[in-house]
């Protein structure tokens, strides 16, 4: 754990102390050479106590009794404690990973994440050119000017919006009882009801709301140019006024699929909401992803690339049958068929470190039996000729693909390192895929 200006970073499975409880001389501004290096000023740890503890929110973080520390797991994002010091959780599949190359591999994996929202038809990676010194903020910052460039190419959605207004021209539908009350001297004016095609509604006023807030926040010249952008389409709309009722009566529907995504962000940097699954609610701002579905998306990134046949979230088979239903269905990550429809390749993809110099790599032995399962019930319905493909972080300890691996009914299990620093680097898995 590291700390700088106004924002901690903390690391996936780090543990982060009460300062107070291990020494007495700790100053109130976070150095990267004191004591505060693994430990944080006691109301911060308060805050982070509160937040996953009394308020029972799932946040992807526990507090541990016994040790009276907090161990950060599960979830990568940004926090934000109440004296607006972000708390950054990076992922940190090596031990020799720095802080650049953690905020580099958390970037690729949020622009390969569609996991909040429905996959749009154009998601893909883009390099980016967020500045390494950036904390995660200008990352999401980032997704969001993204995503409103996508929004601008596609078109500004419009509605129809029912206005009540005191006119010289008679349209729509009179309203009688208010004819009546503004226009009981001036007969040239009708109190009408009417809708009107417009610009001016929910979901546009959030985008604006959330525009002139962030160009304010960013430093990166292409998200100004992307919000004034935005801004100059959104001239004649006031923001919002009622924020809570906006996001109430905001509508999605297939057609604007794309607002959802941008919709999300806003809300986030405007209500400082929580995306994640919540019992109670949370008084911290944050913007938490679950790294294992991070992980998949960002391997689905890289499948794209191939010109091959494939399916996510495979559940078309069930473990068990009785006479009423078929019970116990089965969820592969990804399944692969081959161009003459002869072979299938199952990948499963994991976010956890594997070690080459381990005997067994670190490698669960309850995986391979559940993928074992998986291969048998395809050989059994599609195909006969199955092969596994295991997908783990590329780290120093694990870097190439491991092919002489077979289970004993001599199914082909491949074990390939995925680099997730570079996407451009991962010709392991294409070459695998691609010559199925």
């Amino acid at each position: 754990m590291t700390a700088t200006g106004n924002s901690i970073v903390a690391y996936e499975h780090d543990r982060l102390l009460k300062c107070e409880n291990v020494c007495s001389n700790c100053t109130s501004e976070y150095m990267d050479d004191s004591c505060c290096v693994s430990y944080c000023k006691p109301t911060h740890f308060e805050e982070l106590q509160d937040y996953c503890v009394n308020e029972n929110i799932d946040c992807g973080f526990d507090y541990i009794a016994k040790e009276k520390c907090i161990k950060f797991d599960k979830y990568t994002g940004i926090i934000q404690l109440k004296d607006g010091t972000y708390l950054e959780i990076l992922p940190k599949v090596d031990k020799n990973t720095n802080l650049e190359n953690s905020r580099k591999i958390f970037e690729n994996l949020v622009f390969a994440s569609h996991n909040l929202t429905k996959e749009y038809k154009h998601n893909k990676i883009s390099n980016s050119n967020t500045r390494k010194n950036d904390h995660v903020i200008e990352i999401f910052i980032s997704v969001f000017c993204r995503d409103i460039l996508e929004l601008l190419k596609r078109g500004i959605k419009k509605s129809y919006v029912r206005k009540s207004e005191n006119l010289n021209n008679y349209k729509g539908k009179l309203k009688f009882s208010q004819h009546i009350k503004h226009n009981i001297t001036s007969k040239n004016k009708f109190f009408v009801e009417y809708s009107e095609f417009s610009l001016d509604i929910p979901e546009n006023r959030i985008l604006k709301s959330a525009a002139l807030y962030l160009i304010k926040k960013t430093t990166e010249e292409e998200n100004k140019k992307a919000l004034r952008r935005l801004l100059i389409e959104l001239n004649d709309i006031s923001p919002c006024t009622n924020l809570d009722k906006d996001l109430q009566e905001k509508q999605i529907n297939r057609l604007h699929e794309y607002y959802s995504r941008p919709l999300q962000y806003a809300e986030f940097f405007l209500r400082h909401d929580n995306f994640m699954p919540r019992k109670g609610r949370a008084t911290l701002p944050a913007l938490l992803f679950p790294l294992n579905k991070m992980f998949e998306d960002y391997i689905e990134s890289l499948v794209k690339q191939s010109d091959v046949d494939y399916r996510t979230q495979y559940s078309k088979h069930n473990l068990i049958f009785t006479k009423e239903k078929e019970l116990f269905n089965t969820q592969m990550d990804f399944v692969i068929t081959s161009k003459d429809k002869s072979r299938k390749l199952i990948l499963d993809a994991k976010w956890k470190e594997l070690n080459i110099n381990d005997e067994k790599l670190g490698i669960s032995q309850a995986d391979l039996y559940q993928l074992h399962n998986y291969a048998s019930i395809i050989r059994s319905k599609e195909s006969k000729n199955v092969s596994i493909a295991l997908l783990y972080p590329q780290t120093s300890k694990f870097d190439q693909v491991i092919k002489e691996s077979t289970y004993f009914d001599g199914t082909e299990i491949y074990i390939i390192p995925i680099n997730v620093l570079d996407m451009e680097d991962n010709s392991n898995l294409l070459d695998i895929i691609e010559s199925f």
